[in-house]
């Protein structure tokens, strides 16, 4: 099957079980999608590093406990804001070991979805505006850098170009401005201009931590994407510095 093909059809189902935990009326249900989003992630990064599996595992799952039962997510918000702040600090660092993705990364992908079951929490909307902007900014990004990419933009993530960028952050922009028409709240546009650049930003910090472990994907779950952390690897890293800018 092309690669194109299977890389769509498998993008589909994965929007409609994502939209189909959004549109539950049970917010329980959200926040076990996202669980499983997490922990999956967390897994194959575990992987990548050969950490102990137990350990990842119940770790990562007594966090998103521990997040989800608190009173005040306070805690859990600004912890998701320092590990993409330090994951960002590694993408300039040359790192000749990896002894703080091995132990830290993990952790960064927790806390990244669980700010994104925040937002849901603030405004269902919302939280769907956000996946629109996302997904807009992925796909046209890959479609724009496969047809027409040719300016490498990092050594980092060699296959990534800047047309391809571009293309992502113009498609993006204009659902933002359609979502600044519909849904109730101001400054789409600004969110879609930032939601593009930390996409953008997240998925070179994967892509660094793949390359690290000599790897292509993070796994093999989802066909034509990869793995789960190769699909959501822009969510993590947006989504507590989104929920910041929308608490505002």
């Amino acid at each position: 099957m092309n690669t194109l093909v299977l890389r769509s059809i498998s993008g589909l189902v994965y929007i409609l079980l994502f939209l189909g935990a959004i549109y539950v009326p049970r917010e329980e249900v959200f926040f076990m999608w996202c669980a499983l989003l997490g922990i999956g992630a967390a897994l194959e990064i575990r992987g990548m590093f050969r950490l102990p599996r137990q350990v990842v595992f119940v770790s990562s799952s007594v966090t998103l406990i521990l997040a989800y039962m608190s009173e005040s997510k306070t805690l859990f918000i600004y912890a998701g804001v320092l590990a993409t702040l330090l994951m960002s600090i590694t993408l300039f660092k040359k790192c000749k070991n990896n002894y703080f993705h091995r132990y830290f990364s993990p952790l960064y992908a927790v806390l990244g979805i669980f700010n994104l079951f925040l937002i849901y929490q603030l405004n269902t909307m919302w939280c769907l505006g956000i996946l629109l902007l996302v997904w807009t900014n992925d796909s046209m990004a890959y479609l724009v850098g496969s047809k027409i990419g040719k300016t490498k933009v990092s050594s980092i993530s060699p296959n990534k170009s800047l047309e391809g960028y571009l293309g992502g952050t113009l498609a993006t922009v204009l659902v933002g401005y359609f979502l600044n028409q519909y849904l109730p709240l101001p400054h789409w546009l600004i969110l879609s201009i930032t939601t593009s650049l930390l996409a953008n930003l997240g998925d070179l910090v994967a892509s660094k931590m793949k390359r690290l472990n000599h790897v292509k994907d993070s796994g093999r779950v989802i066909p034509g994407h990869g793995g789960i952390l190769d699909r959501i690897d822009s969510l993590i890293y947006l989504s507590p510095v989104i929920y910041l800018l929308l608490t505002l």
